[in-house]
């Protein structure tokens, strides 16, 4: 059973998603924009279609100003979560880290985890969730990565699993200082999923800590 929830002015809610297609893109509806020309018009998957294919993925700034978005919402359900944190003074062990995520990602995304990562040569810090998964299970998938990273010379690492009975449960804990957004711009790179599932992962994390720092979902 599903429901139908609309908001206004929240364009920064439109580019989240999940394996499940629990949140954000996934599952919106429609969206209303005042384009440049001054035009305030509909965009969904009968009208305006390019543009509504393009809001939710370039983002509502970029193609004119989001005044609502209508979602398809669903039940409450639960989740669990695994987190990791690796402060790093050694580069190699950095980089050996970066390769096992990278290596793991096709799987974990088959088991239905999504979440965030960023990166740069002195940190890897990632978070990942899935709903109806047992704290049991998730933890049972992510030992031999958090055990592989405590193995790692140079390595400082923090980790930990824990089940969230609704994404409210973890947006509290999230958004305790009541602070919305960073005053910071964002560019993305979309990597084509063979390029996540090479033999070569090693190549990829390379490349990617050569930026100064980077973001991973």
């Amino acid at each position: 059973m599903a429901s139908v929830c609309k908001k206004k002015n929240s364009p920064d809610l439109i580019e989240s998603h999940s394996h499940h297609g629990f949140v954000g893109v996934d599952n919106v509806l429609e969206i209303t924009v005042v384009t440049a020309d001054g035009d305030h018009i509909i965009a969904n998957a009968y009208r305006n279609e390019d543009l509504f294919w393009a809001l939710r993925g370039g983002g509502g700034g970029t193609w004119g100003v989001v005044t609502s978005v209508t979602y398809q919402t669903h039940p409450s359900t639960s989740f669990s979560s695994a987190f990791l944190l690796a402060n790093s003074t050694n580069v190699n062990s950095t980089q050996n880290l970066l390769t096992e995520i990278i290596r793991l990602t096709p799987s974990l995304v088959e088991q239905g985890y999504g979440g965030y990562g960023v990166g740069a040569p002195g940190q890897i810090l990632f978070f990942l969730m899935s709903p109806n998964v047992t704290a049991e299970q998730t933890q049972a998938t992510f030992s031999p990565l958090f055990e592989f990273a405590i193995s790692q010379p140079g390595l400082s690492v923090e980790n930990y699993t824990l089940l969230y009975q609704d994404f409210s449960q973890f947006y509290e804990l999230l958004s305790t200082d009541g602070l919305v957004g960073i005053p910071s711009e964002i560019s993305s790179w979309l990597l084509p999923k063979d390029v996540i599932e090479t033999d070569r992962p090693e190549e990829l994390a390379s490349e990617l800590l050569k930026l100064s720092d980077f973001g991973y979902l």
